[in-house]
């Protein structure tokens, strides 16, 4: 999504319940290159009603030479049900997307019709 977003100029900004250096770690890994803000205590998260509290937790262990993983659930844990805000530029929230199951994330085709609604279709110049 990463050139659409660009395309409208759109700042991405993240909030994540992982500690700052697990945040940072990530950050560095998967080569992001937007603002990751951090909610360990998941204060923010609970305030804006984004908390998640029955997802399973797995305990993972790699198994054999190939390094198979084998998990098994080990409890719940609490999270941020994935949530994408689109803000105008007075910072005006225009448009909501929540997924009803946490482990969907944000769909391209929803945020760039929800783009084009707030801010207009892009011109494509030739």
């Amino acid at each position: 999504m990463k050139p659409m977003l660009d395309e409208y100029g759109v700042q991405v900004i993240a909030l994540s319940k992982d500690h700052p250096n697990a945040a940072r770690r990530h950050q560095n890994e998967d080569r992001l290159d937007f603002v990751l803000l951090c909610d360990p205590d998941l204060t923010i998260i609970r305030e804006m009603g984004l908390l998640h509290e029955g997802a399973l937790e797995f305990q993972t262990f790699f198994f054999g030479p190939i390094r198979f993983p084998i998990g098994w659930p080990t409890g719940f844990k609490r999270m941020a049900i994935p949530t994408t805000l689109l803000l105008d530029e007075e910072h005006n929230v225009q448009w909501i997307d929540q997924a009803e199951d946490y482990r969907i994330r944000g769909d391209a085709q929803r945020t760039e019709a929800a783009l084009q609604h707030v801010f207009g279709p892009l011109e494509k110049i030739s």
